[in-house]
């Protein structure tokens, strides 16, 4: 079994620069990639929308590559028209405030336009490095959601083995149920015709009523459901919306058999079975 939730992340160094790359997985019905990168991987972003969603088949994906101390190696040019026209309308301000303010070139090349460089690019061996470095990130939150579906399959199934037990409780329960109404029926139909009540006539409201009361079939069903969810849990793959379809029938049934048993034990007994199935049910929306 895997988990939705999942994170990893690392920093390494280029020639170009420094960058660190995170990666978080979130509870989903389905598969949605978003990745955050800077504005030179632009191009790249469905590149890597792509390897996500090759890895991961569920769940809310969030990639983000950040770039520091960047190593600006490109290069240069000054445009020497626009250096003298700035020199020239310095020169002139002077004049006119009477000032003697030194224009040197440390002012004029940081003024705009003065120095133009090349578009910032991401080399091809900066490149496999982020390529290389996303793997190693996968593979870590791969790690993290295997390891956190291991004990989730180690929990739920521990809920489960509550439930049996419980239900085999219910079951012995269930035998004396009928029986017990019987007698209640036969003793208040007996304290009102004073003991001459129509023995046939009984046993046709009993067994009317019986059958009424009967949850053996809805126990069967739940063995069933139950035996499936233990086959799927062991089975892998993607099994989170098989667990919470059989968790929700899992509900279904144990209420038909507290709201039909007539018991206050029972019901005692079907209560605790639903705070059992409520807790598989949570921890299988987070499965994928």
């Amino acid at each position: 079994m895997e988990s939705m939730t999942g994170y990893a992340s690392l920093e390494r160094t280029t020639d170009q620069f420094s960058y660190a790359i995170s990666l978080k997985t979130l509870n989903s019905k389905y598969v949605e990639v978003y990745v955050n990168v800077p504005k030179v991987l632009k191009d790249h972003e469905n590149e890597f929308a792509q390897l996500l969603k090759k890895h991961f088949a569920r769940g809310k994906i969030e990639l983000s590559i950040e770039f520091f101390d960047w190593v600006d190696s490109r290069p240069s040019s000054i445009d020497s028209r626009q250096l003298g026209n700035y020199f020239r309308e310095l020169q002139k301000i002077n004049r006119t405030l009477k000032a003697d303010i030194p224009v040197t070139y440390d002012v004029l090349l940081t003024l705009d336009g003065v120095m133009r460089r090349k578009k910032t690019t991401v080399s091809e061996q900066s490149l496999r490095d982020i390529r290389r470095s996303l793997d190693a990130v996968v593979k870590k939150t791969m790690a993290m959601r295997l390891k956190e579906g291991a004990a989730t399959a180690k929990n739920v199934l521990a809920s489960v083995s509550v439930i049996v037990d419980t239900l085999k409780k219910i079951r012995l329960l269930a035998k004396d149920v009928s029986r017990a109404q019987f007698e209640r029926l036969r003793k208040s139909i007996s304290d009102l015709t004073g003991g001459a009540a129509d023995t046939n006539r009984l046993y046709a409201e009993v067994a009317i009523l019986s059958d009424k009361l009967d949850i053996n079939e809805e126990i069967s069903r739940l063995d069933d459901h139950i035996a499936k969810f233990r086959q799927t849990v062991k089975s892998g793959g993607q099994v989170g919306r098989t667990l919470d379809f059989l968790s929700q029938e899992m509900f279904r049934e144990i209420n038909t058999i507290a709201s039909k048993a007539n018991s206050s034990t029972v019901s005692h007994h079907a209560v605790e079975v639903k705070n059992h199935i409520d807790k598989i049910r949570e921890q299988c929306r987070n499965i994928v």
